[in-house]
């Protein structure tokens, strides 16, 4: 049994420990402040802080030591803790969001969830009360600056959709500036009625909704207004837009710069069938995929800068005569309205894909070309070109069309031609560019492509042509 001098004594001793350590945390401190990355004003710590826990891509999380600098001395702690965007992420998964969001203060939230593809329901992932009524208070104070969310289950993007939606009848304007919703599960679109329904979004700069659905596609056009990206990819069972939803959407967003549309979001209807143009002036990249007719309606109501940097078109149900019909002169007329490259074409034909008919034409600027290497060179491509046949016609028939695609690029500009995988090149494909200086192949014999090649041009210039096997 302790005697209760001897407790008295522990007590005296803990009691000088304590003091200790604080003599010693208050030695550290001294010593902290007279460094000079301590003598920096607190709003520049701050801001280095901040651009230390800024995440990486819409769904991209942060380094396990992102916030390493707490532990590094009190000073900088507290300038952290001072410091909201330090706490505006609150991690990209909910167990990350339980962890973080009650640090997070008052700095405009970006609202990461990155899901899996393994599918099936991780308890993790619900959603507790604490942190239901802190996404509630984020989207009644309008604190959220973005909400980009990634779940292999539709109930969880659904889940979360509902309570950043307040229960007010009114139209309220919200301050978002990007909004990425990507359903992994396409047997189950998410409904994000309820988001376009009670807010408008007059800061909302990206928006990039996959198998969503809205009841009315209406709200796109009467909600926003100064979009500059724009991506929707919908399946099949998705409530898709009409022609007119769609230009009236994109009528409505002048300022948009990239445009990406797949599948169900090409529309199918005749709707809408005018002269009418959507002005798109500012506009860089634009990618299609889908049917081959619907992609072509709609290419011919926009009207965008001749010189974009992307075109990008997968079309599919393609039928062979339709490469000469209507796929060729489209790619013709869109290459002449571009301006001259002044160092040429680099042009590349490929059977590479998953689909066994498929074509690729790529068009880029052949100013990097190292023509003693030119299979070397990466390929800044400004028109690709995908070109998916409904049906597996002849080898022989195939690697016609692959070539005949080719035709209606602008042969006198071409620099570099370069076939892979399984085109085989013509004996007249030298003749047809007169201003070509190389070209590459791959998987393919040279002795089979030119049994009796003549690579002297008139003039003393002459043809390089590289191989890889």
């Amino acid at each position: 049994m302790v005697c209760k001098t001897n407790i008295d004594s522990i007590r005296v001793l803990d009691e000088q420990i304590r003091e200790y350590e604080r003599t010693v945390i208050e030695l550290k401190r001294t010593r902290n402040s007279l460094l000079d990355i301590s003598k920096f004003p607190p709003e520049v710590l701050g801001n280095i802080f901040h651009w230390n826990v800024i995440r990486k891509g819409d769904f991209g999380g942060l380094d396990k030591r992102s916030h390493n600098f707490l532990a590094v001395c009190h000073h900088w702690f507290e300038v952290a803790s001072r410091t909201p965007e330090v706490w505006s992420f609150w991690g990209n998964t909910t167990k990350d969001w339980n962890r973080w969001y009650r640090r997070s203060g008052t700095a405009p939230l970006d609202l990461v969830l990155s899901g899996n593809y393994d599918g099936g329901f991780d308890d993790e992932d619900s959603l507790d009360e604490d942190l239901c009524n802190a996404l509630k208070d984020r989207a009644t104070r309008d604190a959220i600056r973005c909400v980009h969310l990634r779940a292999d289950y539709s109930t969880l993007i659904g889940d979360i959709i509902n309570e950043l939606t307040t229960g007010d009848e009114e139209l309220r304007s919200n301050s978002m500036e990007s909004l990425v919703l990507w359903n992994l599960d396409s047997t189950d679109p998410v409904d994000v009625s309820r988001l376009f329904t009670h807010y408008r979004f007059p800061r909302l700069q990206r928006l990039k909704l996959a198998d969503c659905t809205i009841s009315s596609w209406d709200h796109l056009s009467s909600r926003t207004s100064i979009l500059t990206t724009l991506e929707l990819d919908f399946a099949d069972r998705s409530r898709t837009l009409t022609t007119s939803q769609l230009l009236s959407v994109l009528a409505s967003n002048p300022t948009l710069q990239r445009v990406a549309l797949f599948r169900r979001a090409i529309p199918d209807d005749d709707s809408g069938e005018s002269s009418f143009r959507v002005q798109l002036h500012q506009l860089k990249e634009l990618c299609l995929g889908g049917i081959l007719q619907h992609i072509l309606k709609l290419l011919n109501r926009l009207d965008h800068p001749r010189n974009l940097d992307t075109l990008n078109l997968t079309l599919h149900s393609c039928g062979v005569m339709d490469i000469s019909r209507t796929i060729g002169p489209y790619l013709r007329d869109h290459l002449q309205r571009r301006d001259r490259p002044q160092d040429g074409l680099n042009l590349l034909v490929s059977r590479e894909g998953p689909h066994p008919s498929q074509i690729t034409l790529h068009i880029g600027n052949a100013r990097r070309i190292k023509f003693s290497a030119p299979s070397r060179a990466e390929i800044t491509t400004f028109v690709r070109v995908r070109v998916l046949l409904s049906r597996a016609p002849h080898e022989e028939v195939l690697q016609t069309a692959a070539l005949d695609l080719t035709t209606y690029v602008p042969r006198e500009e071409v620099a570099h031609f370069r076939m892979y995988h399984k085109i085989a090149a013509r004996v007249d494909m030298y003749t047809q560019f007169p201003n070509l200086r190389a070209l590459s192949f791959a998987n393919i014999s040279l002795p089979a492509a030119f049994p009796n090649p003549n690579l002297i041009r008139g003039g003393g210039s002459s043809l390089l042509w590289n191989t890889s096997f």
